[in-house]
Order: structure tokens, then sequence, then C-alpha cells
């Protein structure tokens, strides 16, 4: 409950404000620690440049690493606010929402296979699938490519296809979406899923239940594999600088910056 009423909480000062003025008065006693997991790190690093352009007097020190890690260090410091993609429902920590991503499923482009259901895909990575033939697909190879014990993106894929089965442990693991993006476009027959952020045209992505991964389809929650991104920490924030910040990415500029990443949380541009 007490995550519930923050995340209503900073919800309203997006839908309330259309935007924050530049030249807001902050003072930045000392630096802001923001933490990010490797998949937000790229998005951590635009809010920053694109704040201190409206904020120029901002100071930030950063720290990245892989989900339970940072989600160990924001615990210890309670001056210290997390950039991530998936929170469990049983979380304690205060959150606010700032954008929504779409785990996108990619496989190397020659695999013969457009699409997937929810139940295809969670027999896949139970390693129950050995041929893309299975799935109508080409005389194959399947290559399951998983994210590594302590990812965020691991976490949100297991909550939302997996549930309480076990991910194949003949699964190949790659340390990062960038890392399963590699391997996907160099080996044949692999399958493997990333945040959409990390898309590229080396790899095919896959409708899943015949829905294509699009920030439309993320917006209008048809795309079935979602999750939403939030800023966290031990705490709603009570300093001015930290509220002012968070504030600005759920402002129409902030949430320009991360409509180039992930969906926004509204439709920009709409009532």
């Amino acid at each position: 409950m007490r995550r519930t009423l923050a995340i209503a909480a900073f919800a309203l000062v997006s839908c309330s404000a259309q935007t924050l003025p530049a030249a807001t008065p902050i003072s930045f006693a000392t630096p802001l620690r923001l933490y990010a997991t490797t998949a937000t790190v790229p998005l951590m690093q635009d809010l920053i440049v694109h704040y201190t352009e409206a904020v120029p007097n901002a100071l930030f020190e950063t720290m990245t690493g892989d989900y339970e890690a940072m989600l160990k260090a924001v615990l210890a410091d309670p001056d210290a606010y997390l950039l991530v993609g998936y929170l469990p429902g049983e979380s304690d920590l205060w959150a606010a929402p700032v954008g929504q991503d779409g785990i996108a499923i990619i496989t190397h482009p020659d695999t013969g296979v457009s699409g997937l259901s929810s139940d295809q895909l969670r027999r896949i990575y139970q390693g129950q699938v050995a041929s893309w033939h299975e799935l109508g697909g080409n005389d194959q190879e399947l290559v399951v490519i998983s994210r590594e014990d302590g990812s965020g993106t691991r976490a949100a894929f297991e909550h939302l296809v997996m549930g309480e089965r076990i991910t194949t442990l003949s699964a190949q693991v790659a340390p990062s979406s960038a890392a399963v993006v590699t391997s996907v476009a160099q080996q044949p027959g692999s399958i493997g899923y990333i945040s959409m952020s990390y898309v590229d045209d080396t790899v095919r992505v896959l409708r899943v239940d015949d829905s294509e991964l699009t920030a439309d389809t993320v917006l209008d929650n048809t795309y079935p594999l979602r999750s939403t991104l939030y800023m966290v920490g031990a705490a709603e924030p009570q300093d001015e600088a930290y509220r002012h910040f968070i504030a600005w990415i759920q402002s129409i500029e902030g949430q320009a910056v991360v409509g180039e990443h992930y969906a926004p949380l509204l439709r920009l541009g709409n009532d």
C-alpha cells in the first residue's frame, strides 16, 4: 500500500502539469546520487544530459550494476534513487513511475518464424522445443539465450512468461541486453529477450500473441510483455532537488526523452 500511494502521488505530476519552468531555481548543495541497472544506463545518461541543459547547476553522481546489486545498494543508501525497469509487487521501496518498457523477443533473422504465442515462448524457455520446425519454421536447432541471475530484464521476463517455471539449464547466459543482441544476431537458430530500447536491425523481433512490439502497443496495453520503469528509493525524497528531477522526468520534456528509448507514461501530444 505504501508503494501504491507513492506511485499515485507522483503520477499526478505528469498529468496536472504541462511543463516545468526551465529556470526554476534549485539548490544543489550536494550531487544527486543516482543508480541505474545495466538495461537503463542509456536512458539515465540521456536524462542527465537533457536535465542539465534545463538546470545547468545540477550535479550528479552515478553508479551502475545488475538489478539485484542496485536494489541492495539503494536500500543501503537512503539518499540515493535508482532507475529500474522492473519492481516486484511485494517491494517496500518507494517508487515513482517514469516510463514503460516492452520486452522484445528476438531471434536470428533466418528461423522462418515471425511470431509466437505466450505458451510457445514458455515451452521454449522450459527447454521443451528442440527445433524451429516444431513452431512452423525452418528445420533448424533452436538455441535458447537468457539473461543472467540478478538481471531485472530476466526478473520481468520470468514474472510475465515463466511464472513459477524454471528456465532451462541448457540456456546460454548473456550478461546484458546488448550481449543478447550480439549473440542472437551471430548465432543461427537462436532466440533471446531484451528491453525494447536495445532492439536493432541485426535481429528479428517476433510478434507475441499476434501483437507487434511498438511504443503504441505498449501504451494501449495490447502487447503482453510490458513492465513499468520506476525511480525508486528507500523512502519518498524530501530534498527539493531530488523531487524536482523526478518531477521533470514525468513532465512533457522528460517524457520526450523517455520516449526516445521506451514508451512514455502517456501518449505525448494527446489530451
